[in-house]
């Protein structure tokens, strides 16, 4: 009988699939900070993703890398997006204020990367220099309270800073050592002295006693039973490629077809594309009843509580950056959901497009013909069918060049949905460029990517407009 019932369990086990899923842990990184996170053959690993693995399976949880702007790993972790935020992460008071931090598992040596004809040889030699650092980072922190007369150039990433470096946009970059001699090249040294040393952490939400618990346990053994060492070992080994770059075909080659670095751009490509059209359908529908009920406002003088509501959208939307409206909708509005990163990209760009929208359509509405508006009332058409049969069909045609503008628009503002870690085509770029080494190539490549998107959306544009024209005639 006993034999019976755990066939019986292990059939509906098999069956269902529920009773085996493990819980997903969620590690929120910034994958560009070889060898603490790197892409690999499409997928991130590194250091503290190593790391990262071994707190899932002492929580016997499932891992899921989630690659975000590093300046946003704190918002993750306090929402509560993300269970555990790695990316060389250092304490600092201010951000004990906002997350609890785990034991210390790795030493910083905050170090000066120059040309090797400068003439800054130390530390001391700082004075009042541009110097390039990555936005949020220690040597950011500390170089600001310690070198106030020092100009800084706050990067989005280390890449970037090194590549202000190569175009003596500044004078000397300051960043952890380890990546540093990753990023080099033949005519850069690292100065010996360190700027200051330091150490990283990682970071959970306040009073999320179990993941602390379960990162500092598996932190201390590793560092005891020299794992940690190890990891360094092993992932340090991450090297430039040593392959031909002299050419535009050898360029095209290493940002394209090696390690499959196409899907990555496909990747981004299609979510940029789905997130535009899903906002400019959001937008144009938003858009389409925030200018009615102004419009009939303005006629009638009805809708008065929704106009001041439809007024104060508009003022806010047009008033507030992009990334600020993704960012509350993101990391307040859904604080506490489990919502698809695509989805908020649809919200918050169709939200803001739609203010746009509202204000194009009005344009367009109050372009149309008063004499067109009168002579639809003269015949007794009510006010609706007014607007459905006369108004609107000749507004469309008057303001479809804006609409299609504010297409294009949202596929090039999409750019910024990377810091909530969508994948879209300046995110794909920034990915291939960390392992290529190469800024310029990923983004010239896909600048003429979205170049093509916007010449075919004008193309189609244009089409539509000689069809409607053609059909009004």
């Amino acid at each position: 009988m006993k034999k019976r019932i755990l066939v019986l369990a292990l059939l509906i086990i098999l069956l269902t699939g529920c009773s085996l899923k493990k819980d997903k842990f969620v590690l929120a990184t910034e994958a560009g900070f070889a060898p603490y996170e790197y892409y690999e053959n499409g997928e991130i690993t590194g250091i503290d993703i190593d790391i990262g693995k071994k707190i899932a399976d002492e929580l016997d949880m499932e891992l899921v890398i989630k690659d975000v702007a590093f300046d946003s790993i704190i918002n993750e972790v306090k929402t509560e997006k993300s269970d555990l935020g790695a990316a060389g992460i250092s304490y600092t008071p201010e951000r004990a204020k906002e997350v609890d931090f785990t034991v210390n598992y790795m030493d910083s040596r905050q170090i000066i990367v120059v040309k090797k004809t400068s003439l800054i040889q130390s530390p001391n030699d700082l004075q009042t220099q541009k110097i390039a650092v990555q936005l949020g980072s220690v040597a950011d922190s500390y170089l600001t309270e310690s070198y106030p007369n020092l100009t800084l150039i706050r990067e989005k990433k280390f890449l970037a800073a090194i590549q202000d470096l190569k175009d003596d946009k500044v004078e000397a970059v300051v960043m952890d050592e380890i990546p540093a001699k990753n990023l080099i090249n033949d005519e850069m040294i690292i100065l010996n002295d360190p700027v200051v040393v330091d150490s990283y952490g990682m970071i959970v939400k306040k009073g999320n006693t179990k993941v602390l618990n379960a990162a500092n346990k598996v932190i201390e053994e590793m560092k005891k039973n020299g794992e940690i060492e190890k990891l360094v070992l092993k992932h340090e080994g991450v090297e430039k490629e040593k392959t031909p770059n002299n050419t535009v075909f050898d360029k095209l080659y290493n940002s394209t077809i090696r390690a499959g670095r196409y899907k990555y751009i496909l990747t981004g490509l299609r979510n940029t594309l789905i997130i535009a059209l899903g906002a400019v359908i959001l937008g144009v529908i938003i858009g389409s009843i925030t200018s009615v009920i102004r419009n009939i406002h303005g006629n009638t003088g009805k809708l008065k509580v929704l106009n001041v509501l439809a007024k104060g959208y508009v003022t806010i939307i047009r008033g507030t950056p992009v990334i600020l409206q993704l960012m509350i909708i993101y990391y307040v509005i859904f604080k506490q959901t489990d919502i698809n990163i695509i989805l908020v990209g649809i919200m918050a760009f169709g939200i803001n497009s739609g203010a746009y929208v509202s204000e194009i359509i009005r344009a367009g509405i109050n372009s149309v013909d008063k004499g067109e508006v009168e002579a639809g009332y003269a015949l007794g058409l009510k006010y609706k069918n007014v607007m459905a049969k006369i108004v609107m069909p000749e507004a469309l045609k008057n303001i479809l060049p804006a609409l299609g503008n504010e297409f294009i628009t949202l596929v090039k503002e999409t750019s910024v949905g990377a810091y909530i870690g969508i994948i879209e085509l300046t995110k794909a770029s920034d990915i291939i460029a960390s392992r290529t080494y190469d800024y310029f190539f990923p983004l010239i490549l896909i600048a003429i990517i979205y170049l093509i998107i916007t010449l075919v959306l004008t193309k189609l544009i244009n089409m539509l407009e000689v069809k409607l024209n053609h059909a009004r005639n």
